[in-house]
C-alpha cells in the first residue's frame, strides 16, 4: 500500500479562483487515493497546528510575507498559485497577468475607447503586471492610462478607512476623461467601483465601462449592472500546482519553476455593454457585427445593409479601430467559439456552425491562427489535461 501523504491547501475561500484551484487539485488527486488534505485559511496562525500535523507537501495562496517566510522555513515542498509576493525560489503556478492585462486593452479598444483606468494594488506583483500591461497596450495605440490604488487581500483590510478609501476612488472617477473604460484587477474592486459610480451619478456603462478579472459568478452578479470579467483557467492552475507538488515530494525538481497559464476569455456582461465610437457610421457597424457575425455575415451584406461602399466602410473602420471588417468578424466568431468550448460539451461543427464559421476545418484553421492553439486544444487546457515539465 501507498504511503498516505498529508496535503496541506492554504487558501482563502471568498473568491471563485481559489474555489476553482481546489477543484482542480482534487482532480488530480482522484488518481492519489493516498493524498489526505486538510484546507485552512493562509494566515499567520496556521503554523503552529501546520507543524504539528506535519504535512508532506503544501498547497497554497500566499499573499502574507510573514507566512511566507513561515513557511519556507517548515522546508516542506510547497506550491504557490499566487504572484503577490516576489519569491522567485519557490514553485508558482499562476495566471499570465501580462496576457490578461493585454486582453482587456484589447477588449476596450475595438470597442472604440480612447480613455482608460486602472484600479488595484500599488505592490501586489499580480496587479502590477496587470497595469503594466495594460499600460503598455494603450500606449502603443495612441493614449494613455490613468491609475488609482486600493489594496484588497481580496477585500479592503477591516483595519482600513473605508471613507477614505472612498473618498480617493470618488476623487479619481470624477477627473477621468469620458467615457472611460477602466480595468480593474478583480471582480471584488470592480464591484466597489460600481457601486461609486452609481454614487456619483455616473452611468455604467455609458460613461464608465468596467470590467474584473476571475468571472466570479457571485461578484459578477451582485455588481449593478451585473460585471463583464476576464475568466481565468482556475480549474488548470489547481491540476497543475498538484502535479508540480507530486513532483516535489517525489524528490524531483519542477521545469519551469515558474508556470503561467493564459487567461480563457472576457466574459461580457452589462457593465461594458457600450461602443465609445464619436462616428455613428463605424458604430453601426460595430453593433452589426456583434449582432450577426456568427449567423454567417460579411463585409459585403454590411456594405448592402448601409447603402455604403465598402471601400468607404473598411476605410473608416480602421481609421476608428484600427482593423479591418474581416478582423473584427473573425474575432467576434473566435470568442463566440471559446464560449461554446467552455460551456458546452458540442463537437466540432457544432461548434463551427454556432459560432458562424460554417465548417469544422475553417473553425480550426481561425482560432489557432487567433489563439495559437486548435479548438481542441484549448477545450482540453480548460480541463487541466497534462502539460509538458
Amino acid at each position: 500500500m501507498p504511503t498516505t501523504k498529508r496535503i496541506a491547501l492554504l487558501f482563502s475561500l471568498d473568491t471563485g479562483y481559489s474555489r476553482a484551484v481546489l477543484r482542480g487539485i482534487q482532480e488530480y488527486a482522484i488518481a492519489k487515493p493516498h493524498w489526505v488534505f486538510r484546507d485552512a485559511p493562509p494566515v499567520l496562525d496556521v503554523i503552529g497546528p501546520l507543524c504539528e500535523w506535519k504535512p508532506h507537501g503544501i498547497i497554497a495562496l500566499l499573499y502574507d510575507p510573514d507566512l511566507a517566510r513561515a513557511l519556507s522555513r517548515m522546508r516542506k515542498p510547497i506550491v504557490n498559485t499566487t504572484n503577490t509576493l516576489d519569491l522567485p525560489r519557490m514553485p508558482l503556478v499562476e495566471n499570465d497577468h501580462e496576457a490578461i492585462g493585454q486582453l482587456a486593452a484589447e477588449y476596450f479598444l475595438q470597442r472604440g475607447f480612447r480613455n482608460f483606468g486602472y484600479f488595484g494594488s500599488r505592490w501586489m506583483g499580480f496587479s502590477k503586471a496587470r497595469e503594466d500591461s495594460l499600460r503598455r497596450a494603450v500606449e502603443a495605440a495612441g493614449h494613455s492610462l490613468s491609475s488609482c490604488y486600493a489594496e484588497y487581500f481580496p477585500r479592503h483590510a477591516v483595519a482600513d478607512s473605508w471613507v477614505r478609501v472612498d473618498r480617493r476612488i470618488d476623487a479619481w472617477l470624477g477627473s477621468l476623461p469620458k467615457p472611460v473604460a477602466v480595468f480593474a484587477q478583480n471582480d471584488i474592486p470592480a464591484r466597489d467601483l460600481a457601486d461609486r459610480c452609481r454614487k456619483l451619478g455616473l452611468s455604467v456603462p455609458h460613461d464608465v465601462a468596467l470590467m474584473g478579472v476571475g468571472n466570479d459568478e457571485l461578484e459578477c452578479h451582485l455588481c449593478n449592472p451585473p460585471l463583464t470579467s476576464i475568466a481565468v483557467p482556475g480549474r488548470r492552475i489547481g491540476t497543475e500546482a498538484a502535479r508540480v507538488l507530486d513532483k516535489l515530494m517525489q524528490g524531483r525538481k519542477p521545469r519551469p519553476l515558474h508556470r503561467f497559464m493564459a487567461p480563457v476569455r472576457v466574459v461580457t456582461r452589462q457593465s461594458t455593454e457600450t461602443l465609445a465610437v464619436e462616428d455613428e457610421m463605424v458604430a453601426s457597424v460595430l453593433r452589426l457585427i456583434h449582432e450577426g457575425a456568427t449567423s454567417g455575415l460579411t463585409a459585403g451584406d454590411i456594405a448592402r445593409h448601409l447603402n455604403i461602399s465598402r471601400r468607404q466602410i473598411e476605410r473608416r473602420f480602421r481609421e476608428q479601430l484600427g482593423v479591418t471588417l474581416l478582423e473584427e468578424i473573425r474575432r467576434v466568431r473566435v470568442e463566440r467559439a471559446k464560449q461554446l468550448l467552455s460551456e458546452t460539451d458540442w463537437d466540432m461543427p457544432e461548434v463551427a456552425t454556432a459560432a458562424g464559421f460554417g465548417y469544422a476545418r475553417r473553425l480550426s484553421v481561425v482560432f489557432k491562427d487567433q489563439t495559437g492553439q486548435s479548438p481542441t486544444q484549448f477545450r482540453r487546457a480548460l480541463h487541466g489535461h497534462p502539460g509538458s515539465d
